[in-house]
């Protein structure tokens, strides 16, 4: 069965909708409506915490200000939907999971998925954060670095048949889609890291990446329920990492037997199926140290930043004529004439490993012996600009030209929702230099580049939903 909601999951629970509505009732006219404004999904990126304070006070932000539409509507704020998929799993997984904690239900990888990467079809259970979710009622999705690239995965599956057809799936569930600093066409970050210069998903076996695998699967193992509702839910239950089921053989104990044979009875022939499957294909610990099943294959977050990776996604990908495109794209380094390469700017503010990794980052090449380099040697220098972790090309939008039907660009951040004409269907590219991969999100810091942001963001979305409705 899966296990039971985090805190973290319940928070948006305390307080329903019912009871603000109540709420405010007792203060509206008789001659007054209220109008609600389309929710907003925040999807964090790369080990994100999944905690609601990574995206800062946005509740204030996003305040309707006694907005109205004309003398007799009012504006309810805007909801945020806080929502918390794997932070090292795969895109495939990401966006199911995102799914299905807004939709409700049982988290369901897909059958032919599962099974040709080896975990369990099924995950957790979720309530639903917004269950009316459908074409007819669409939500804003806002993304920070493998965020957006997750929802731009999500919108693929959503046109596909991958997710139920009994659950509606359309891709202009999607209203808008907001992407910063993300890798959208991947980031040759991810090979410094770890990540082998190849398309087989495999790490390097004593590098950073093949390390910090080793330390999530530690702390799967150990499976502490209490320190994963303060600290980090990496929510891959379906890889069977945990000890529980490695070790839980109490169903197998003679006064159990009757017990547990009766359960089993009692499911559905697909869960039981599933039951058997899980313990089919867990993992022990000195296995995964070793060399891991989930870490080198290409079902995991790592692979999927990766260049090879995305341009795979994107060859068969589509942007959608209802949906609104929005990317952020930050940039802090600057070009070295003489080598063509991309240096760091100094900055009292940046952390130095993100200045060391912007440095090679902005000098990396494919070995000569790279089989099959998903960049050519001419092309490489499109992508040595970068925010310290992404390259500025791969930020800009997923396609590999420009034109004026595909996209727009500007600079700086938009001020005033009046001045700055919006279109369904095309990418509308801010872009920001001396701005790292975290100048804008997460809001911890506060800056007043950050508060500008948001502030135009929500303009944003009021220009989007007075055109939608």
């Amino acid at each position: 069965m899966p296990p039971e909601l985090f805190d973290n999951e319940l928070i948006q629970y305390k307080l329903t909708e019912t009871e603000h509505d109540l709420v405010r009732s007792l203060n509206m006219n008789e001659d007054e409506t209220y109008v609600e404004p389309t929710p907003v999904v925040f999807v964090e990126g790369f080990l994100g915490p999944g905690k609601p304070a990574y995206w800062g006070p946005l509740e204030k932000i996003f305040s309707s200000s006694d907005d109205r539409n004309n003398k007799n509507q009012k504006l309810k704020n805007r909801r945020c939907i806080y929502i918390t998929p794997g932070c090292v799993s795969s895109l495939h997984d990401r966006a199911i999971e995102i799914f299905y904690q807004i939709k409700g239900g049982r988290v369901d990888y897909g059958e032919e998925h599962s099974k040709k990467y080896g975990h369990s079809r099924y995950g957790r259970e979720y309530p639903g954060l917004y269950p009316e979710w459908s074409a007819s009622k669409p939500l804003h999705f806002l993304g920070h670095s493998l965020g957006g690239v997750t929802i731009w995965k999500l919108q693929q599956l959503l046109a596909s048949d991958i997710i139920p057809n009994y659950l509606n799936p359309h891709p202009d569930m999607i209203l808008s889609l907001t992407a910063v600093s993300s890798p959208l066409k991947g980031s040759q970050s991810v090979y410094l890291l770890g990540a082998t210069t190849d398309s087989t998903g495999k790490v390097r076996p004593f590098s950073f990446g093949a390390w910090l695998g080793r330390l999530v699967h530690i702390y799967e193992y150990l499976d502490i329920k209490w320190l994963k509702s303060i600290t980090y839910d990496f929510n891959v239950d379906h890889w069977n990492l945990s000890f529980r089921k490695n070790w839980d053989f109490s169903s197998l104990l003679p006064w159990n037997i009757k017990k547990a044979t009766n359960t089993l009875i009692e499911e559905k022939n697909e869960l039981m199926q599933e039951t058997a499957n899980s313990l089919c294909l867990t993992y022990g610990l000195l296995q995964c140290l070793y060399k891991s099943p989930w870490f080198n294959c290409v079902d995991n977050a790592p692979y999927d930043m990766t260049i090879h990776a995305m341009k795979e996604l994107n060859v068969t990908s589509k942007t959608f004529e209802k949906t609104f495109y929005r990317t952020y794209v930050a940039s802090i380094t600057c070009e070295d004439h003489v080598t063509k390469y991309h240096q760091p700017k100094f900055s009292f503010s940046l952390p130095i490993p993100i200045y060391f990794l912007s440095k090679y980052t902005g000098s990396f090449k494919f070995p000569e012996n790279a089989p099959d380099p998903p960049i050519s040697y001419e092309e490489m220098y499109k992508w040595y600009e970068n925010d310290g972790i992404c390259p500025k090309y791969s930020q800009v939008h997923p396609h590999h030209d420009c034109s004026p039907d595909k996209c727009k660009h500007q600079k700086g951040l938009p001020e005033g929702a009046a001045l700055c004409k919006i279109e369904a269907g095309i990418w509308d590219v801010w872009e920001n230099d001396n701005t790292s991969h975290f100048g804008l999100i997460s809001v911890c810091y506060e800056s007043h580049k950050q508060k500008l942001f948001f502030k135009g963001y929500k303009e944003y979305l009021d220009q989007i939903d007075k055109l939608y409705n």
